[in-house]
């Protein structure tokens, strides 16, 4: 009786983990479709299949012919997983056709933070996006 009583709670707590680790690594994913900063625009982030993460543009609020330009550009290239939670690549601002290296920061399954600089990321600027559904 006792060993089927051991079996049955290594048993629910196998379960559970496995679950928690489930929900934890979705949590995580980088891919879906991410509000910018003050709503301006949607970036589609998703993975290529040389396994890196890339970005772009589908949607803004500026719906003028001149932003309408840069649907479908590609805004975030080559982001390689770093860490649980980090990613290392690049940024681009089609505005001003500059480009600059980036690293995310996954905060939760809806927020993450992105920072763009040029050289040390010391010197640049940070900004949270929020995950949409379409």
């Amino acid at each position: 009786m006792k060993t089927k009583k051991r079996l049955f709670i290594r048993f629910c707590f196998t379960a559970v983990l496995v679950i928690a680790g489930s929900f934890y690594a979705h949590s995580q994913d980088l891919t879906g479709i991410w509000l910018t900063k003050d709503g301006i625009s949607k970036i589609q982030i998703y993975k290529a299949k040389d396994q890196l993460y890339y970005g772009k543009l589908i949607w803004t609020k500026d719906q003028s012919e001149k932003a309408k330009k840069f649907h479908g550009e590609l805004i975030l290239t080559g982001l390689k997983k770093e860490g649980a939670i980090e990613y290392q690549g690049e940024a681009h601002d089609p505005e001003q056709d500059k480009t600059y290296s980036c690293t995310i920061k996954i905060k939760d399954a809806n927020k993450l933070d992105l920072r763009g600089y040029i050289g040390i990321s010391i010197i640049g600027r940070t900004e949270r996006w929020i995950r949409v559904s379409k």
